[in-house]
């Protein structure tokens, strides 16, 4: 990004950004990145312009909002590199290549100062045991540092170190033009203003040029639309109040069309960068245990039996929409989830008992991506969320509870969580709104009345005092409460498979949990190298994370974190030298 004021601001889309500021801007700055008066010595400066007494005091005073399970700085079990350690990772094959005095940064040295980029390399390589690509990353950064200054670099990427990987129709350029070939580029002028350096980088192929994040050919380029690009077959809106929707057809054409605008149960806003009709709230359809389900429109119904359950089928859109089909069906044994299948945007996830995941047949480990994202999996807590883009979320504990998300769909879903109309009656399980209970699956006769006492265990759940308290507002609890009570009274007698699913169904909704294991007597075992946390973030602290940012939820759930120091490789918990690729 560049402003008419001379500020560059640039990000690689995970862990490297940088902002370059005219002199004009020289002590007249403040925040993380200092004050730009030429002295680092008087940097450490707190928002309210006193000195820091550590770098988490420094962070902590510029902080500008809060992301759930994420702390201020590391308190206990902290991980620390000892010299001696950090030589390990000074050869050639590392980070010496940084300060190598005859080596392919050379020219660069005089300019800027390898030195703390070699320390946050050694920083990194050592806590990472020596993980490639955390290397990459830091050598990365004083490349694209020495290429900023006009600073020709050598060749420093082989087959073997650092070998770079690159989309179809693109190739690896050590010094690639600072404004590439784009669609928009061919549509009109372009600003480019900083033409006299390069950079290393993916580069389109000869013939083709970049259009959002893929390089097409010429005929395949989108539309652009007051300023703005928009790859071709997107369908968007261009202004508030979201009454007209326009895509771009072939050859840059522009087809717009008055649209009815947005439903009462949407609002026109900007989500995720993307103005539309969005919806004001969710609805969840909740699998509780023990056969028993509530509805989207909160009809409490259960199955028993051996059967597959269709619990939810979104059709086909018009072709104008561009919405594509989604399934979601449920296979139970004896009431109990065996697993949960999801297809969509052509690819079929199968959820297993467990930890196992099916892609099209095929047996994977978390996190993953698919279809260029629309469909993402990961470990959040001690449950699996799939989320599928604009449609529905489900999140899965492997055992015994599935609760699916879906905001206001514009197709009127089938299938046993209901027809999403906002009315419980016509929810039948037996009728045609939902679909007759399929063979082998058997509706069970009402449970055995609660005494006082067995009611008691569950009460917890809807005591407005309880730990619960914080989720009434996002959760309803009669439904939990009434399955709770069906489980303890007629299947087996325990509470906690129920407790931990409204537990679930509240951290899904953006409610606000307490600790409630303890009190209750529903402790949960963690495996090896783990611990038990309310607000735990396994989806970040991922082998997987370590290379690319892995599809995570804003949100945060209770479950097993993997000890200070180790990572999660998809089935456990693991030193970062032992990650794969």
């Amino acid at each position: 990004i560049t402003t008419d004021t001379g500020i560059t601001v640039t990000f690689d889309w995970y862990s490297y950004a940088r902002v370059i500021l005219p002199n004009t801007y020289a002590g007249s700055v403040c925040g993380l990145c200092g004050n730009a008066n030429g002295d680092p010595h008087d940097d450490f400066v707190t928002r309210d312009g006193h000195h820091a007494d550590n770098e988490t005091h420094l962070g902590d005073s510029w902080k500008v909002g809060d992301v759930p399970g994420c702390s201020p700085g590391c308190s206990e079990g902290c991980q620390v590199c000892s010299d001696a350690q950090k030589r390990a990772y000074r050869g050639d094959k590392h980070c010496g290549l940084l300060g190598k005095k005859r080596g392919p940064f050379a020219a660069c040295h005089d300019v800027i100062d390898p030195g703390p980029y070699l320390d946050d390399c050694l920083f990194d390589a050592c806590l990472y045991e020596g993980h490639q690509d955390t290397v990459c990353q830091a050598i990365g950064a004083y490349v694209a540092a020495c290429q900023s200054q006009g600073i020709a670099v050598q060749p420093w990427r082989t087959a073997a170190f650092c070998s770079p990987v690159c989309a179809p129709n693109q190739h690896y350029e050590l010094c690639g033009p600072s404004c590439p070939a784009t669609c928009q580029g061919e549509a009109g002028p372009q600003d480019c203003s900083d033409a006299s350096t390069c950079s290393e980088g993916c580069f389109c192929d000869p013939g083709f040029f970049r259009s959002g994040d893929h390089c097409v050919p010429l005929p395949q380029c989108g539309c652009v639309s007051e300023g703005r690009y928009y790859p071709r077959g997107v369908q968007f809106y261009p202004k508030p109040p979201c009454t007209q929707r326009c895509i771009c057809s072939e050859n840059g054409r522009l087809e717009c069309h008055p649209t009815p605008g947005c439903s009462r149960d949407e609002e026109c806003t900007v989500r995720d960068g993307v103005l539309g009709c969005h919806p004001r709230t969710c609805r969840q359809c909740q699998l509780l245990g023990a056969g028993a389900y509530s509805t989207f429109d909160g009809r409490l119904e259960s199955f028993g039996g051996s059967c597959t359950l269709q619990l939810l089928e979104l059709e086909r859109g018009e072709p104008e929409e561009g919405l594509e089909p989604i399934t979601v069906a449920l296979e139970q044994e004896d009431a109990d989830v065996q697993r949960v299948t999801v297809m969509a945007h052509g690819v079929t996830v199968v959820m297993d008992r467990g930890q196992q995941w099916e892609v099209d047949g095929e047996r994977h480990l978390l996190p993953l991506w698919l279809q260029g994202g629309t469909v993402g999996v990961a470990q959040v807590g001690s449950h699996r969320l799939l989320q599928v883009q604009g449609g529905p979320k489900i999140l899965y504990d492997g055992k015994a509870y599935v609760v699916l998300t879906l905001p206001p769909p514009s197709r009127r879903p089938r299938g046993l969580c209901g027809n999403f109309n906002g009315d419980p009656d016509d929810d039948d399980p037996a009728g045609g709104a939902v679909g007759s209970p399929p063979p082998n699956c058997t509706q069970p006769a009402p449970g055995p009345s609660c005494s006082p006492a067995q009611a008691r265990r569950c009460a917890v759940l809807a005591d407005p005092e309880g730990p619960f308290a914080g989720c009434h507002g996002a959760v309803p609890p009669h439904a939990h409460l009434v399955s709770c009570e069906r489980q303890v009274c007629g299947a087996g007698g325990d509470p906690c498979p129920s407790l931990q699913g409204y537990a679930a169904a509240c951290q899904a909704a953006g409610g606000t949990l307490r600790e409630w294991r303890e009190d209750t007597g529903c402790p949960l075992t963690c495996p090896p190298k783990s611990r038990y946390q309310l607000c735990a973030r396994t989806c970040e602290h991922t082998c997987a994370g370590v290379s690319a940012p892995p599809p995570c939820s804003e949100r945060c759930f209770e479950g097993c974190q993997c000890a200070q120091g180790l990572l999660f490789d998809g089935a456990r918990c693991v030193l970062p030298g032992t990650c794969g690729c």
